[in-house]
């Protein structure tokens, strides 16, 4: 359960303690103390593998359903401690709806060259507070035309804080003008992805923007085809299309300047798009190595 349904819980209790006390109509020796057992023990709850039996109210019914003085606050007392339950049982569920909902968020530039996804990260940081806590890219996979718009954007990030990790799946809206961003809580021990090496987002995109109209020039391609799972990796495949990408340029990769540790980008063309803005036929496939770092001999 959450800080805040902690919270409200606590008051929500407080509260109906102290109102029922000042109706109790007869005195009675510390009648608030009592109040805030039956509260208690309407409430109460075992807690069986996820299976939530309200043991405090069968004890209620069998053992104190009818006391001597005071009867009817200290019934309702313990059928507010029931409703209580049932609040904690249900807000942590309506927490997860408003938190993994869809939200919408402005793109900053439509078009890549002329706009910089690392900057569209600083948004989306600013957005969902975010920037104290550091980001690693999950994944992204964007297609573009040949002037640089974009017609398919999707992204993950996963965002690590103190209550653990916190996913995010960025897709680029059907009118191109917002992204759709859905989120959702992971626990340490439940994220099976966190043995894999990703890479700082920042890191990732503001390599993936030094690149420009001049290297994904293709022959007879009117869109481009970019994808990365984010994973900094030992590189070693000795191949034509290995190529650096950095601030100096785009430079073919030898055989002798590999194994090295990069993020490789698989970059291919296409001259159509299937309705879904992926390529109908992707070849020509390039590797575009990102932060390449040479391994030492």
């Amino acid at each position: 359960m959450s800080d805040t349904a902690q919270v409200i819980i606590l008051v929500l209790s407080i509260i109906v303690v102290l109102v029922l006390y000042t109706k109790s109509k007869d005195a009675e020796s510390f009648l608030l103390l009592k109040l805030a057992g039956y509260t208690y023990i309407g409430a109460f709850v075992l807690d069986l593998d996820g299976v939530k039996l309200p043991l405090g109210f069968a004890v209620f019914l069998l053992f104190f359903r009818k006391p001597k003085v005071n009867a009817d606050t200290k019934q309702i007392a313990a059928f507010a401690g029931v409703h209580i339950l049932l609040l904690g049982i249900f807000i942590p569920h309506i927490e997860t709806m408003i938190f993994q909902r869809t939200h919408h968020v402005d793109i900053q530039d439509t078009n890549f060259y002329s706009g910089s996804l690392a900057d569209e990260l600083e948004h989306l940081k600013d957005y969902f507070h975010m920037n104290r806590n550091s980001t690693e890219l999950r994944g992204l996979d964007m297609v573009i035309q040949e002037d640089g718009t974009y017609k398919y954007l999707s992204f993950g990030l996963a965002e690590d804080t103190h209550k653990g990790t916190v996913n995010y799946s960025i897709d680029l809206s059907d009118d191109r003008e917002s992204f759709e961003v859905s989120r959702y809580k992971v626990k340490e021990d439940d994220d099976y992805l966190s043995n894999l090496q990703f890479t700082d987002a920042e890191l990732v995109l503001a390599n993936i923007d030094i690149i420009t109209p001049s290297m994904f020039q293709m022959e007879g391609k009117e869109y481009y085809h970019l994808k990365t799972d984010g994973i900094r990796e030992s590189y070693d495949a000795k191949s034509d299309s290995s190529y650096k990408i950095d601030t100096a340029g785009k430079h073919k990769v030898e055989d002798n300047q590999l194994p090295a540790q990069t993020i490789v980008a698989e970059v291919c063309g296409s001259k159509e798009l299937t309705e879904t803005h992926c390529p109908f036929k992707c070849d020509q496939n390039e590797f575009f190595l990102l932060d390449y770092l040479p391994t030492p001999n």
